[in-house]
């Protein structure tokens, strides 16, 4: 196994690279992509290890956890469910002129979450307004000097380096301007801050 490097009895997947994983092993790795969104999809070698190949060896439930997580993964506009006590990924963020309401599958949830902003869902009394707790991180965000991945909406914070960015969305960006990587005329880095950290 390229993992444990134990020899394999067992059932095996192959992965593109003709790398072998045992069945634990892939799973854990599997698992792990679930865990940190920089870890997906499972590859070996810079090559994605295809789901039908190791679809076999996986239980039903961690199947549909797994495709839960790639439907989160692959939506660049999130939203979650706005009780901090639950956070679950409800869908993408509706852009469009009225409002969507999210209601928590969660059974000992079951919060509302607007679509478009975000915030709690109150019935008749809603607008879409951040509310003060957004309002601090936003203002926060501008004392900082912070950026927000034009991708997915995510602040960001440089602390060295250049000015590219690389979201975990894989959206890649100025963090100057926000504009797309390379379709902006902003300086490539900030001198005095690299000779700062240098220092």
């Amino acid at each position: 196994c390229v993992i444990c490097h134990d020899p394999i009895f067992g059932e095996e997947v192959l992965a593109p690279c003709n790398h072998f994983f045992d069945i634990s092993c892939i799973t854990d790795l599997f698992r792990s992509a679930m865990r940190d969104e920089r870890l997906y999809p499972p590859r070996c070698c810079h090559q994605n290890i295809p789901l039908p190949q190791v679809r076999p060896h996986l239980t039903q439930a961690f199947l549909t956890e797994f495709e839960l997580k790639a439907q989160e993964y692959g939506t660049l506009k999130r939203v979650y469910c706005v009780e901090s006590t639950c956070s679950r990924f409800l869908g993408p963020l509706h852009d469009g002129g009225s409002s969507k309401i999210f209601t928590c599958p969660s059974p000992t949830c079951m919060t509302m979450t607007c679509g478009k902003c975000r915030g709690r869902y109150k019935r008749f009394t809603h607008s879409c307004t951040p509310d003060a707790e957004t309002e601090v991180v936003l203002t926060l965000s501008r004392a900082s000097g912070w950026s927000r991945c034009p991708g997915c909406a995510q602040m960001i914070e440089l602390s060295v380096g250049c000015f590219h960015m690389s979201c975990r969305c894989k959206t890649e960006f100025c963090y100057l301007c926000r504009a797309l990587w390379k379709t902006c005329k902003c300086p490539r880095w900030d001198e005095s801050r690299l000779l700062a950290r240098a220092q």
